[in-house]
């Protein structure tokens, strides 16, 4: 194969593709991260990759041959992961190649690719996913450099725009909806479900006014507790969860459960407890930790992504109006990333089949090849092409370094 036969490839489903209940089949735990960089970056047509799951997206960033469909090596790690069949989804999944890619990562890492215009979660949860991929050495010479470059960039937007200005993130465009749109006393009671960055963003938003009673459940007590003594709350376990949710003014859930944690049955309990109060319940989980409920009630509202999604559509005017100055600094960051990219893309080392390794692999058979059985010609051919292929793939990894140290 001739240099420049390999490619930057993408592949990834978000909230701007499909919806949260299509999404939710797809969505890959935190806890669960490792394990999927490792499946994914040890599939044979990938050369090296990172996978990135929030809740708005899971995304597959990877290295493969330029005659290879990103969506079949995606299909392939869902069959192999949980086994997924990945037909019904298809039409979910956009894909793309070469700097084409940088493009997107760096409208991801900007803010600009989010439900909420600028948030800045994203940059955490690229961090989280690279050194993911970084621990399960599934993160080589061309990863390396693109994260790299999509972190600077995403930084230089908050930083010389409007873009990281106001409710950056998911959790905080929350509490200000919550705030806005929502009738709660002046010191709610304020219950948060599950221990991530996601609670603790909106748990410091509510901190800071000194005037809410703060409660942390966690199905581990411990982890409940250690996060309350960070912001003055309570902890506790979930075995009083409905008592809790009685209690509580405002309820956010965000756990990695695979089910819904408030049930409907849970739920219509709660009304019942309370006669006229208001509680209000913001379900930032993906898939959803509460349960839809068959009627409506007027004491009880509950918000889940799908509905932040829609109703932060008109507060992003200030952020809208810097996006033309983000996209001039983004552009220049992926001239940069291009250039050094185009000349990578002929680097013999890297091109894992090219001309050179395939004149020694044929030079090494020629003399065995010819006194086999065609069937097992065929097969050694394959076989001293995977070899080679796995060599090259090593060897870029290894090189990796470099640019990491850059």
């Amino acid at each position: 194969m001739s240099p420049g036969n390999w490619r930057l490839a993408f592949c990834g489903a978000s909230h701007a593709t499909s919806t949260l209940e299509q999404r939710e089949p797809l969505q890959i735990g935190t806890d669960e991260l490792g394990k999927a960089n490792a499946l994914f970056g040890g599939l044979h047509q990938t050369m090296e990759s990172l996978v990135l799951s929030t809740c708005n997206r899971v995304e597959f960033y990877f290295v493969a041959g330029s005659d290879v469909d990103p969506l079949d090596v995606v299909a392939e790690f869902y069959r192999k992961f949980n086994a997924t069949d990945l037909t019904p989804h298809r039409n979910l999944f956009s894909t793309k190649k070469g700097s084409h890619v940088a493009a997107h990562l760096f409208r991801v890492a900007a803010g600009l690719d989010s439900m909420v215009l600028g948030e800045n979660q994203i940059l955490g949860q690229l961090r989280d996913a690279y050194s993911s991929a970084c621990a399960v050495k599934s993160a080589g010479k061309i990863i390396h450099r693109l994260l790299h470059q999509a972190f600077r960039a995403g930084k230089q937007v908050r930083s010389d725009t409007d873009m990281g200005k106001g409710a950056c993130s998911v959790a905080a465009a929350a509490v200000e909806l919550l705030r806005d749109s929502a009738d709660i006393p002046d010191r709610p009671v304020i219950l948060f479900v599950g221990v991530n960055r996601m609670i603790s963003l909106a748990a410091d938003r509510f901190s800071r006014s000194h005037h809410s009673k703060l409660i942390f459940a966690n199905r581990t007590e411990a982890k409940a507790h250690s996060l309350a003594s960070k912001f003055n709350g309570e902890g506790a376990s979930l075995d009083r969860l409905t008592d809790m949710i009685t209690e509580a003014d405002v309820v956010f859930s965000c756990t990695s459960a695979t089910e819904p944690i408030i049930t409907a049955r849970m739920l219509e309990e709660v009304v019942g407890r309370r006669s006229d109060r208001t509680c209000v319940i913001m379900d930032l989980a993906i898939p959803r930790d509460v349960e839809r409920l068959s009627a409506s009630y007027p004491t009880l509202q509950v918000y889940d992504m799908d509905d932040i999604k829609r109703l932060i559509a008109q507060q992003q005017e200030r952020r809208a109006e810097a996006v033309p100055q983000a996209e001039e600094i983004l552009q220049q960051r992926l001239s940069e990333f291009k250039y050094w990219y185009h000349h990578v893309l002929h680097e013999p080392i890297y091109n894992g089949r090219s001309n050179t390794l395939e004149a020694i692999r044929e030079e090494e058979l020629a003399s065995i090849v010819t006194k086999l059985p065609p069937e097992l010609q065929t097969e050694l051919n394959k076989a001293s092409r995977r070899l080679v292929d796995r060599v090259i793939n090593i060897a870029s990894r290894t090189a990796a370094g470099d640019s990491e140290r850059e």
